[in-house]
């Protein structure tokens, strides 16, 4: 089993119509990573409000950005080869995954099929999603975005909202998260994941 913390920066909020302009990943517990710009699929400039939240520019993208093609190639080459070239289940951990990056990523997954023959697999990855599971960790809070829970477990905030630098975050509080679950259930999510999804989708 391996376990990917994933982030990505896009043009928009709508996961169906909008652009993935930046994608970072992570091994969990492990220093092997991955980190790249695209250039907008539907060749549209970003907004200033998307640069503002982000810090991407157009000319940057234009400067650095891969084209999708590529850039979707070389991710899922890596994710290939992160699960031991695809011999290892893998478990996919986004914070609001389930209404924006999953979806994001199926659609990935969907649009380079159609035009490229692929070596990965995604019909068995367990897709878990940190904002439900910390609403079920912990039902009292009011504020459930990643930077609060950062600041309330005390994990330091550098660079938000660059896809690396969200991971990197992201795989903090995924710790904390399995951490109190394995207290509160009894469940050790690094060995059994689906147990993880379970449990943020009410199964017990």
């Amino acid at each position: 089993m391996v376990t990917i913390i994933f982030d990505l920066e896009t043009s928009g909020l709508n996961p169906y119509h909008d652009d993935i302009i930046e994608i970072g990943a992570k091994v969990y517990n492990d220093e092997n990573s991955f980190q790249i710009l695209i250039k907008p699929k539907s060749e549209r400039p970003i907004s200033k409000k998307i640069t503002e939240i982000t810090g991407i520019t157009n000319r940057q993208l234009r400067a650095e950005g891969q084209g999708w093609r590529e850039a979707y190639a070389q991710f899922y080459n890596w994710l290939f080869e992160a699960s031991d070239k695809g011999s290892l289940p893998i478990t996919l951990v986004s914070h609001n995954g389930d209404t924006f990056d999953f979806i994001f990523f199926k659609r990935m997954y969907l649009e380079f099929k159609k035009e490229n023959e692929i070596t990965l697999d995604i019909s068995n990855i367990i897709y878990n999603d940190t904002l439900p599971f910390s609403k079920r960790l912990y039902p009292s809070r009011t504020y459930y975005n990643q930077p609060s829970l950062a600041r309330t477990f005390n994990i330091m905030i550098d660079g938000a909202h660059r896809a690396m630098a969200d991971v990197i975050v992201l795989e903090q509080l995924y710790t904390k998260l399995l951490n109190d679950l394995r207290i509160k259930e009894k469940i050790d999510g690094t060995k059994e994941p689906e147990k993880v999804r379970a449990f943020i989708d009410l199964k017990f």
